[in-house]
């Protein structure tokens, strides 16, 4: 009874519909069985369908085909705090909670903030004592130290009389992945978008003379320009060897006041921190490959040692990532 009370109800359904179709303009043949799974078995239902079907969904949108995908969020996480002009109190504790991210005893580290506008930065105990000298040893070690070069084209010049080597993850993995994954958190930037460590050596005279660490023919590079600075004193000289920077307080506008210059001595352990460019990441209009603009007021110079000898190093920052092979402590 129950079989033959399901086919009249289904009669009449068929029916009611086919008369509305009909009454507005659509055709009956459009009711169609249709069978389904459901809960595990077969069931028929009857399928009432338009005769202007819907359109068909758009297909999906496919991601771009970007193998900086990871590094573009990774960096978005960042970013948002470096594309306006920051208060001190806000920078150091911006900089205070990446380097507790990495080393909770790093909360023993104080922070200078010599400018918010630009950013110029000084953080105290950045790498620990030993740390320095396994860099420098590293370097020494390498037997690839030679005359320290400059520009595009890295010629030797007599503004630049230090010597240098490059280290790759290989030389010193300890400390340089401790130094890249510091850096990355403080500006945003994954690791792979550094060049490798650049450790150079000052002896009694030798100095850089006033320079730019972008310069306007580093956008023309496969890297792009030289976003931001890291550089870290990894010896100090008994006397002289301080970092110069003219300008960086200096008002537009108003004559220039050499009570305002910058003088940071080359205290081993600390690290100074700066953006080289006008454009910063998270700024309206920024893009990775845009052509960046110098930013006069971060030129600096290496000041002559006087006595003893200056250890340094740099870690620069590129808008791209150029797989240079400096990974962080999770290995990228």
């Amino acid at each position: 009874m129950q079989k033959w009370s399901f086919f009249a109800l289904a009669f009449t359904f068929t029916t009611v519909i086919a008369w509305l179709q009909t009454s507005n303009g659509f055709s009956p043949s459009l009711i169609t069985p249709t069978t389904v799974r459901k809960n595990g078995h077969t069931e028929t239902e009857l399928f009432v369908s338009s005769l202007y079907s819907p359109p068909p969904s758009p297909a999906p949108i496919e991601p771009a085909d970007n193998e900086n995908d990871d590094d573009d969020k990774q960096s978005e996480n960042f970013h948002a705090f470096w594309k306006k002009e920051q208060s001190q109190e806000a920078i150091r504790a911006h900089v205070q909670n990446c380097l507790y991210q990495v080393e909770p005893s790093a909360s023993k580290s104080s922070i200078e903030v010599i400018s918010a506008e630009p950013p110029l930065l000084v953080i105290h105990d950045f790498l620990s004592a030993p740390m320095c000298q396994d860099l420098i040893q590293a370097a020494k070690n390498s037997g690839k130290m030679q005359r320290s070069t400059t520009g595009a084209m890295q010629r030797k010049s007599l503004s630049r009389t230090s010597s240098t080597v490059w280290l790759n993850d290989e030389d010193c993995s300890g400390p340089l992945r401790l130094l890249a994954e510091k850096v990355s958190l403080i500006s945003g930037l994954p690791p792979s978008h550094m060049e490798n460590l650049q450790v150079c050596q000052y002896e009694p005279g030798e100095r850089f003379n006033l320079h730019t660490d972008h310069q306007v023919s580093f956008n023309e590079l496969d890297c792009r320009g030289r976003l931001a600075t890291c550089l870290i004193y990894l010896a100090e000289p008994e006397e002289g060897g301080q970092t110069w920077f003219p300008d960086v307080l200096q008002k537009e506008g108003e004559a220039d006041d050499k009570g305002r210059e910058v003088y940071l001595p080359a205290k081993r352990g600390s690290a100074v921190f700066f953006w080289n460019s006008i454009e910063k990441p998270g700024q309206p209009n920024y893009t990775p490959l845009m052509d960046l603009s110098v930013d006069p007021r971060m030129a600096h110079a290496g000041l002559p040692v006087e006595q003893g000898e200056k250890w340094i190093c740099n870690r620069w920052i590129h808008p791209i990532n150029f797989d240079s092979g400096v990974v962080g402590l999770n290995g990228r």
